[in-house]
């Protein structure tokens, strides 16, 4: 990676370098690459499990977790407009911090990135099966699937893959046309729900929700947050920071952009997720409870609203179709996004520094149809890392069994690890440069956002082995490779790995040490809970979760302490703030990165 350094504010400034991408992303580009993560499976299969998990507090559900990703999106943003930088997740950290605890961060960002798009195919395939009635695909009630079913979820991934060899432009605007369409559908079904408040159906609701477990709670609220879907909904918003070093500059300007970007998505989930869970209430009051071939709880909704005949099919067969393209359209951002951090980890060689090398990132066309697919006579793509990732994303979809309820504890419980640092990289870039983020609320929103992550995670419940299992699985082999390889010339980090033998004197060594040891502590208050005698009484779970929030302060205090301490001896590289407002000051703040 280029770097050229100046002076600002007594930081010293880096100016990154993304060669196998081109252009910079303009408002629609941000904005459909953040909806366009959002949007896939959470709002088709998580609806009933929350109904079925929280009863009457359904909707607390959502508002509860939607509470907590826009505090989470707050610091991230704030973060990523202040220091913007393509790959960020990885290499603010990095700087922050030191490498140990980056790589720590590496290994959950690979499996967030890599597990999504492995639920995101086995839902296409649950949803195919439902679709066309092909009950071959899936044995037990549409839960397992079988090995024809497991297949096609493998040649969904292919597919994925694929299709992330086009051109980064011609990517763009086929997810921007892709979003636009996941958007639309479920706007329709809640104007259908208005529609049917207003003129009720003449024929009932073929469709039999399933009865709650038990009386609706705080309680069955906040663990239905995590064990039924609902985080795992909301995330994938964090899309267009993890370009933020590439945001096309003037006119608004390059911060305006990525803001309304990340909030418009945020706050719009929100609101769109609430709505469509009113439509699972009104299927819980109106059901003629008779399944008579409903593919899933939005195609009964809108065959019992919309009049049979053409229309009704029509707008049936939008669903349906929706039901396969909006997984599907999330497994192609999580892919595209993932190749930009491992490429942040590649660069930094604390993986194989051959993965994100100009030789490897361009592959020639011969002349005729691909060409004409895929933009042009060469792909500048970071093809290592795309295989790379598809074969991890196979691994855990045959060690899961293709289980999408497991699927998506993985990513939800990573991104929960994943989501905590920035809060400690914006308070130690505060105690060492105030300048940077002057206001004391930055303080109190990035302490807030690891304590309430820190809340859901123990509410993960049994989830959490499965998400922290695959965690240390990433763990052992970011930092087990350079010590099996100690003479690989492609590997720096057996260097760093070494530090851990200086716990007692290496900053970086104590860092990761305690970022660990905090996880593995939640992990285990997560499983103790998961166990704890349900006639314990709410006022446990309150103890309890004081103390979490306890010790996740007392953490979050340790780590920004250390991390200001490494810095002062490895002073950061970080990029310009983004520009935001007028052409003027965008073109002061420029490039921070090339390539989108």
């Amino acid at each position: 990676m280029g770097v050229r350094a100046t002076a600002r504010s007594g930081l010293t400034q880096a100016v990154p370098e993304d060669p196998a991408a081109a252009g910079r992303m303009s408002a629609y580009d941000l904005l459909f690459l953040a909806a366009g993560g959002v949007i896939g499976s959470g709002w088709l299969l998580a609806g009933t499990g929350v109904d079925k998990a929280a009863g009457s507090w359904a909707l607390g559900s959502w508002l509860i977790g939607g509470l907590l990703i826009l505090v989470v999106t707050a610091v991230m943003v704030e973060v990523s407009t202040r220091v913007p930088k393509t790959g960020g997740l990885i290499f603010l950290p990095l700087q922050t911090s030191g490498p140990l605890l980056a790589t720590l961060v590496a290994a959950g960002v690979w499996v967030f990135y890599a597990a999504s798009p492995a639920s995101e195919s086995i839902a296409m395939v649950q949803n195919v099966a439902a679709w066309g009635n092909w009950p071959r695909l899936f044995n037990g009630g549409k839960s397992e699937p079988t090995w024809l079913g497991i297949g096609l979820a493998v040649a969904f991934l292919l597919l994925i893959t694929v299709l992330n060899l086009l051109r980064p432009r011609r990517f763009l605007a086929v997810n921007n046309v892709l979003t636009a369409f996941k958007i639309f559908v479920p706007l329709l079904i809640v104007v259908l729900l208005g529609f049917a408040l207003v003129w009720p159906p003449a024929h009932p609701v073929p469709f039999p929700p399933s009865a709650p477990t038990g009386a609706g709670s705080l309680s069955s609220a906040l663990g239905a947050v995590v064990s039924s879907g609902v985080i795992y909904a909301y995330l994938g918003f964090q899309g267009p920071l993890d370009f933020a070093g590439n945001v096309r500059s003037g006119g608004i300007g390059e911060a305006a952009r990525l803001r309304r970007a990340v909030y418009g998505t945020v706050i719009g989930s929100i609101l769109l997720y609430t709505a469509l869970q009113f439509v699972i209430i009104y299927l819980r009051h109106h059901s003629t409870g008779s399944v008579d071939g409903a593919p899933s709880a939005y195609t009964a909704f809108a065959g019992a609203v919309v009049r049979p005949g053409w229309l009704g099919s029509a707008v049936t067969g939008l669903i349906n179709l929706d039901s396969v393209l909006s997984p599907a359209g999330t497994a192609m951002v999580f892919t595209y996004v993932m190749t930009r951090e491992v490429a942040a980890l590649s660069r930094a060689h604390l993986t194989h520094r051959g993965l994100q090398r100009r030789k490897n990132s361009v592959m020639l066309l011969p002349a005729g149809l691909l060409r004409a697919v895929f933009g042009g006579e060469r792909l500048d793509v970071y093809r290592w890392i795309l295989i790379v990732d598809f074969g991890i994303s196979l691994i855990m979809l045959l060690l899961t069994g293709g289980h999408w309820s497991v699927l998506q504890d993985i990513p939800t419980v990573t991104a929960l690890v994943v989501y905590a640092t920035p809060s400690v990289v914006l308070a130690s870039l505060r105690r060492r440069e105030p300048g940077l983020f002057p206001q004391w609320r930055y303080a109190l929103m990035a302490e807030a956002s690891f304590a309430a992550l820190a809340v859901v995670f123990v509410l993960a419940t049994g989830g959490v082995l499965w998400g922290m299992g695959a965690l240390a699985v990433g763990c052992l082999l970011l930092f087990g490779l350079p010590v099996a390889a100690p003479m690989a010339p492609w590997y720096d980090a057996r260097a760093h790995v070494r530090e851990f033998g200086k716990l007692r004197t290496s900053t970086a060594a104590q860092l990761a040490a305690v970022l660990g040891g905090y996880f593995a502590l939640l992990t285990l208050a997560g499983v103790a809970r998961s166990r704890w005698p349900s006639h314990a009484g709410w006022a446990w779970d309150i103890a309890g979760l004081a103390a979490v929030v306890a010790t996740s302060v007392i953490a979050f205090r340790w780590l920004v302490r250390l991390s200001a301490a490494y810095m002062a001896t490895n002073p950061p590289l970080l990029p310009k703030p983004l520009a935001r407002r007028g052409r003027a000051e965008s073109a002061e703040g420029t490039a921070t990165g090339t390539g989108s």
